[in-house]
Protein backbone atom coordinates (compact mmCIF):
# COMPACT_ATOMS: atom_id res chain seq x y z
CA UNK A 1 0.00 0.00 0.00
CA UNK A 2 1.38 3.38 -1.03
CA UNK A 3 2.18 5.65 1.90
CA UNK A 4 0.20 8.89 1.89
CA UNK A 5 2.26 11.98 1.19
CA UNK A 6 2.74 14.33 4.09
CA UNK A 7 2.23 18.06 3.77
CA UNK A 8 2.33 21.17 5.91
CA UNK A 9 1.19 24.78 5.68
CA UNK A 10 3.28 27.91 6.02
CA UNK A 11 2.93 31.68 5.64
CA UNK A 12 4.57 33.53 2.76
CA UNK A 13 4.41 36.86 1.02
CA UNK A 14 2.76 36.84 -2.40
CA UNK A 15 3.59 40.19 -3.90
CA UNK A 16 2.47 42.72 -1.31
CA UNK A 17 0.12 40.35 0.49
CA UNK A 18 0.53 37.62 3.09
CA UNK A 19 -0.88 34.23 2.12
CA UNK A 20 -0.91 30.62 3.31
CA UNK A 21 1.00 28.07 1.23
CA UNK A 22 1.01 24.29 1.16
CA UNK A 23 4.22 22.28 1.01
CA UNK A 24 4.32 18.58 0.16
CA UNK A 25 7.20 16.56 1.55
CA UNK A 26 9.88 15.87 -1.08
CA UNK A 27 8.01 17.84 -3.76
CA UNK A 28 8.62 21.34 -5.17
CA UNK A 29 6.76 24.11 -3.39
CA UNK A 30 5.32 25.65 -1.32
CA UNK A 31 2.23 26.47 -3.41
CA UNK A 32 -0.15 29.33 -2.58
CA UNK A 33 -3.56 28.09 -1.39
CA UNK A 34 -5.70 30.76 -3.01
CA UNK A 35 -8.88 29.47 -1.36
CA UNK A 36 -7.65 30.81 1.99
CA UNK A 37 -7.43 34.32 0.55
CA UNK A 38 -5.08 37.13 1.58
CA UNK A 39 -4.27 38.18 5.14
CA UNK A 40 -3.72 41.62 6.59
CA UNK A 41 -0.32 40.59 7.92
CA UNK A 42 2.22 37.78 7.80
CA UNK A 43 1.53 37.14 11.49
CA UNK A 44 -2.14 36.43 10.81
CA UNK A 45 -1.28 34.13 7.90
CA UNK A 46 1.29 32.32 10.04
CA UNK A 47 -1.22 31.87 12.87
CA UNK A 48 -3.73 30.39 10.41
CA UNK A 49 -1.08 28.06 8.93
CA UNK A 50 -0.08 26.94 12.43
CA UNK A 51 -3.68 26.01 13.28
CA UNK A 52 -3.92 24.01 10.05
CA UNK A 53 -0.74 22.14 10.96
CA UNK A 54 -2.08 21.43 14.43
CA UNK A 55 -5.13 19.90 12.75
CA UNK A 56 -2.72 17.62 10.89
CA UNK A 57 -1.00 16.67 14.19
CA UNK A 58 2.23 18.37 13.10
CA UNK A 59 4.36 20.19 15.65
CA UNK A 60 6.13 23.40 14.47
CA UNK A 61 9.51 21.67 14.08
CA UNK A 62 8.16 18.89 11.86
CA UNK A 63 6.05 21.32 9.83
CA UNK A 64 9.12 23.50 9.27
CA UNK A 65 11.12 20.44 8.17
CA UNK A 66 8.50 19.56 5.55
CA UNK A 67 8.37 23.16 4.27
CA UNK A 68 12.16 23.42 4.09
CA UNK A 69 12.38 20.11 2.24
CA UNK A 70 9.81 21.37 -0.28
CA UNK A 71 11.74 24.61 -0.79
CA UNK A 72 14.93 22.65 -1.41
CA UNK A 73 13.12 20.60 -4.06
CA UNK A 74 12.07 23.87 -5.71
CA UNK A 75 15.68 25.01 -5.79
CA UNK A 76 16.68 21.71 -7.38
CA UNK A 77 13.88 22.10 -9.93
CA UNK A 78 15.00 25.61 -10.84
CA UNK A 79 18.59 24.45 -11.20
CA UNK A 80 17.41 21.65 -13.49
CA UNK A 81 15.48 24.13 -15.61
CA UNK A 82 18.47 26.46 -15.83
CA UNK A 83 20.62 23.52 -16.82
CA UNK A 84 18.13 22.51 -19.50
CA UNK A 85 17.95 26.06 -20.83
CA UNK A 86 21.71 26.12 -20.79
CA UNK A 87 24.16 28.49 -19.21
CA UNK A 88 25.24 29.59 -22.64
CA UNK A 89 21.97 31.32 -23.38
CA UNK A 90 20.23 28.59 -25.33
CA UNK A 91 16.45 29.16 -25.62
CA UNK A 92 14.02 27.09 -23.61
CA UNK A 93 13.27 23.87 -25.44
CA UNK A 94 10.00 22.07 -26.03
CA UNK A 95 11.06 19.38 -23.56
CA UNK A 96 11.45 22.08 -20.88
CA UNK A 97 7.92 23.30 -21.56
CA UNK A 98 6.61 19.75 -21.19
CA UNK A 99 8.53 19.29 -17.96
CA UNK A 100 7.01 22.47 -16.50
CA UNK A 101 3.53 21.49 -17.72
CA UNK A 102 3.78 18.15 -15.95
CA UNK A 103 4.98 19.75 -12.72
CA UNK A 104 2.13 22.28 -12.89
CA UNK A 105 -0.48 19.55 -13.44
CA UNK A 106 0.84 17.49 -10.52
CA UNK A 107 0.93 20.52 -8.22
CA UNK A 108 -2.65 21.43 -9.14
CA UNK A 109 -3.86 17.89 -8.45
CA UNK A 110 -2.07 17.76 -5.10
CA UNK A 111 -3.66 21.05 -4.10
CA UNK A 112 -7.06 19.67 -5.12
CA UNK A 113 -6.45 16.65 -2.87
CA UNK A 114 -5.78 19.08 -0.02
CA UNK A 115 -9.13 20.74 -0.70
CA UNK A 116 -10.83 17.34 -0.49
CA UNK A 117 -9.11 16.54 2.81
CA UNK A 118 -10.24 19.88 4.25
CA UNK A 119 -13.83 19.17 3.18
CA UNK A 120 -13.71 15.66 4.67
CA UNK A 121 -12.34 16.91 7.99
CA UNK A 122 -14.85 19.78 8.26
CA UNK A 123 -17.94 19.14 6.10
CA UNK A 124 -19.86 21.96 7.82
CA UNK A 125 -17.66 24.70 6.34
CA UNK A 126 -18.39 26.28 2.97
CA UNK A 127 -17.25 23.60 0.54
CA UNK A 128 -18.70 24.65 -2.80
CA UNK A 129 -15.65 26.61 -3.99
CA UNK A 130 -13.19 24.00 -2.74
CA UNK A 131 -14.97 21.20 -4.57
CA UNK A 132 -15.44 23.30 -7.70
CA UNK A 133 -11.69 23.96 -7.86
CA UNK A 134 -10.94 20.29 -7.19
CA UNK A 135 -13.15 19.25 -10.10
CA UNK A 136 -11.52 21.89 -12.31
CA UNK A 137 -8.09 20.49 -11.44
CA UNK A 138 -9.28 17.03 -12.48
CA UNK A 139 -10.59 18.39 -15.79
CA UNK A 140 -7.36 20.30 -16.47
CA UNK A 141 -5.29 17.18 -15.79
CA UNK A 142 -7.47 15.12 -18.14
CA UNK A 143 -6.97 17.78 -20.81
CA UNK A 144 -3.17 17.63 -20.33
CA UNK A 145 -3.11 13.87 -20.67
CA UNK A 146 -5.36 13.80 -23.75
CA UNK A 147 -4.00 16.79 -25.65
CA UNK A 148 -0.32 16.99 -24.70
CA UNK A 149 2.38 14.73 -26.07
CA UNK A 150 3.73 13.59 -22.71
CA UNK A 151 6.10 10.77 -21.92
CA UNK A 152 4.52 7.57 -20.60
CA UNK A 153 6.14 8.05 -17.17
CA UNK A 154 4.68 11.57 -16.91
CA UNK A 155 1.24 10.31 -17.92
CA UNK A 156 1.45 7.67 -15.17
CA UNK A 157 2.35 10.31 -12.56
CA UNK A 158 -0.59 12.48 -13.55
CA UNK A 159 -3.14 9.66 -13.91
CA UNK A 160 -2.13 8.24 -10.52
CA UNK A 161 -3.03 11.53 -8.85
CA UNK A 162 -6.13 11.86 -11.02
CA UNK A 163 -7.29 8.49 -9.69
CA UNK A 164 -6.68 9.53 -6.09
CA UNK A 165 -8.52 12.81 -6.62
CA UNK A 166 -11.48 11.10 -8.31
CA UNK A 167 -11.73 8.64 -5.41
CA UNK A 168 -11.55 11.52 -2.89
CA UNK A 169 -14.41 13.29 -4.69
CA UNK A 170 -16.46 10.07 -4.75
CA UNK A 171 -15.89 9.62 -1.01
CA UNK A 172 -17.11 13.16 -0.34
CA UNK A 173 -20.27 12.39 -2.37
CA UNK A 174 -20.82 9.18 -0.36
CA UNK A 175 -20.40 11.04 2.94
CA UNK A 176 -22.80 13.79 1.84
CA UNK A 177 -25.38 11.14 0.87
CA UNK A 178 -24.96 9.36 4.21
CA UNK A 179 -25.46 12.65 6.08
CA UNK A 180 -28.64 13.34 4.10
CA UNK A 181 -29.99 9.86 4.85
CA UNK A 182 -29.17 10.23 8.56
CA UNK A 183 -30.81 13.66 8.68
CA UNK A 184 -33.88 12.28 6.90
CA UNK A 185 -34.18 9.37 9.33
CA UNK A 186 -33.83 11.75 12.27
CA UNK A 187 -36.70 13.89 10.92
CA UNK A 188 -38.88 10.80 10.47
CA UNK A 189 -38.13 9.63 14.02
CA UNK A 190 -38.89 13.08 15.39
CA UNK A 191 -42.20 13.23 13.52
CA UNK A 192 -43.13 9.74 14.68
CA UNK A 193 -42.44 10.65 18.33
CA UNK A 194 -44.52 13.80 17.99
CA UNK A 195 -47.44 11.85 16.48
CA UNK A 196 -47.22 9.27 19.27
CA UNK A 197 -47.26 12.05 21.86
CA UNK A 198 -50.31 13.67 20.24
CA UNK A 199 -52.08 10.30 20.09
CA UNK A 200 -51.51 9.76 23.80
CA UNK A 201 -53.09 13.12 24.56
Amino acid sequence: MQEEERFAFTAKYWGQHAVVCRAVEDRPGPIVVQEFGEFDSWTQANSFARRLNEGLDLDPIEANRIVTCSELRTNELMQTIECMEGVLGRPRTRSTDKFLRVQCAIAELELALTFCRLVTRNPERGTERLLRNARRALFNAMHSVLHSELAEADVELITDRMGRLAEALREICRQAHDREVTAGEAKVDSLARRLDAEACC
